[in-house]
């Protein structure tokens, strides 16, 4: 790698002391609700050391690493592709692990949790997925908005969040590293500014809607923010369910929506292109399976639990929407749900969200390419025709054709994320005494980035079980392969360090 190469490299491991600095900041907001509750004053220590700590770790690393002309030991060869991809990937997982400890930090200074429920807290927080470890009857206003505040922010990402202050070539690799797939305009900075704007107006809107319909003005901010990020934690037991209000329910499913949405297709919502949004793949995919689904879970629980049909029809609308848009919220308790009803909460919750979003799961655009895929070859198998037809589908670019490299990708995601599914589910069946239903139920949960639970998820939960969800949250926010590269980045930069060079004068600084 020339010097130009390895100044590259050095500058994307600066982009994770930016990251360290940016949560470090993040950990002070919630400092801006002790005006509101004078008597969480006590906690301000609990954040400040975070973020202190945040702040003098990445500033040294982003000093140390934005100067690499004074660095020995440059690569004589050129990085491949591959291996830059798998560094930007360490760089982005190595940002979302400080990030859970950062978040978890303040629980455990000030005593609510211990280090693993804290940590559970937190990475549950920052992966928008809404499982709780916590009595939130019992939580300080400060930390209620600690965590809606992780999940709003993890949403977003934190490369988007950094691009909007600096930005630079090597930050695109980071942009798409974290999940986002589009760039909506032509600059990358451009992109996160109005993905920011967008969601500061949902914000603001939603908020205000949900103080309309009968929401104190706290309880708002947090619902909003947790709904627009699809994370579902909320400052009542009882989650959404507990206001038993028509109005509340029906903003809180505008707002998931808008956060299972492409942020490309939010663009063109704000521009007011209804036609083009209705073209979209992904959207007329979502319509019709919401409304399948709401019809099914509507008729459940009409004909088992005998609820009337309005209640049932409320009901159905919000736990499908909540499931599929991976968001987390309930509007009752399921221990009384019938099995049929449980069975198609599931199926939602692994389906997930859209691309591009703020959702889970394994996304609508990737089931129904592989739907198509299926249908496409079903049909040659049986009718013994020699046609390959093409598998087409519509973006807010406009029609596209799946390529077979783009048709094996969306199979071979959807087969690791089943087997990463099935891995998880029997482990907590392993080290718990928690059914086949419950684990399953709860790591799809987890793994989806939902944040629904059959009651196995809570306060009581056994720290073996908590880590083997923490583990399904990260690989769910982040996509699986990312993690897995990122992992296999950090293993080839530990065999380099242990490896011996044969010639001292070409050794490669490990970056």
């Amino acid at each position: 790698m020339n010097r130009q190469h390895a100044a590259s490299a050095w500058n994307d491991w600066s982009s994770l002391g930016k990251m360290m600095v940016l949560i470090g900041g993040l950990c002070l907001v919630p400092l801006t609700m002790i005006p509101f509750y004078p008597a969480d004053s006590q906690y301000l220590s609990c954040f400040l050391l975070p973020s202190a700590l945040s702040a003098i770790l990445g500033g040294a690393i982003w000093i140390r690493c934005s100067q690499p002309a004074h660095v020995p030991g440059f690569c004589r060869e050129r990085e491949n592709r591959p291996a830059i991809t798998r560094r930007s990937s360490l760089i982005v997982l190595a940002a979302w692990i400080w990030a859970f400890v950062a978040g978890a930090l303040p629980f455990i200074l000030a005593g609510l949790l211990r280090p693993v429920p804290a940590l559970f807290e937190a990475v549950s927080g920052w992966t928008t997925t809404g499982l709780s470890a916590m009595d939130v009857a019992a939580v300080p206003k400060i930390f209620l908005f600690h965590r809606s505040f992780m999940q709003f922010c993890g949403g977003l990402g934190f490369v988007m969040m950094m691009v909007i202050a600096t930005s630079g070539t090597h930050d695109i690799r980071l942009f798409e590293s974290e999940g986002h797939p589009d760039q909506l305009m032509p600059g990358l900075k451009r992109t996160a500014r109005t993905v920011l704007a967008l969601f500061a107006g949902f914000l603001a809107v939603g908020t205000l809607a949900l103080t309309v319909c009968g929401m104190s003005w706290f309880d708002a901010v947090n619902h909003a923010m947790c709904a627009l990020s699809t994370g579902g934690f909320s400052t009542r037991a009882g989650s959404i369910g507990e206001y038993q209000s028509l109005s509340i329910d029906l903003v809180t499913i505008v707002l998931m929506l808008i956060g299972t949405t492409n942020f490309a297709v939010l663009l063109l919502l704000a521009k007011g292109r209804i036609r083009q949004i209705l073209k979209v793949t992904e959207v007329r995919f979502m319509a019709g399976l919401l409304v399948v689904a709401i019809g099914l879970l509507a008729w459940i629980l009409y004909s088992q639990l005998h609820l009337p049909w309005q209640e049932s029809l409320q009901k159905a609308a919000f736990d499908a929407v909540s499931a599929l848009s991976t968001s987390g919220f309930s509007s009752m308790s399921y221990a009384s749900w019938p099995a049929a009803a449980i069975g198609l909460l599931m199926v939602l919750m692994v389906i997930g969200g859209g691309m591009g979003s703020t959702a889970g799961g394994i996304k609508l655009l990737r089931i129904c390419l592989a739907s198509k895929a299926l249908r496409f070859w079903t049909r040659r198998q049986v009718t013994d025709s020699s046609e390959i037809t093409p598998v087409t589908y519509v973006r807010t670019q406009g029609k596209t054709t799946a390529s077979r490299d783009l048709i094996r990708s969306v199979f071979g995601y959807i087969g690791l994320y089943l087997t990463i599914l099935v891995t998880g589910t029997l482990l907590i069946c392993l080290i718990s005494d928690l059914t086949l239903t419950d684990s399953f139920f709860d790591f799809a949960s987890s793994l989806g980035t939902v944040g629904l639970s059959m009651g196995a998820t809570g306060p009581q939960t056994a720290d073996g079980v908590l880590l083997v969800e923490m583990a399904g949250m990260l690989l769910g926010r982040l996509e699986i392969l990312i993690v897995f590269k990122g992992v296999y980045s950090l293993k080839e930069i530990i065999s380099q360090r242990l490896r011996k060079p044969r010639f001292p004068e070409n050794h490669c600084s490990l970056l």
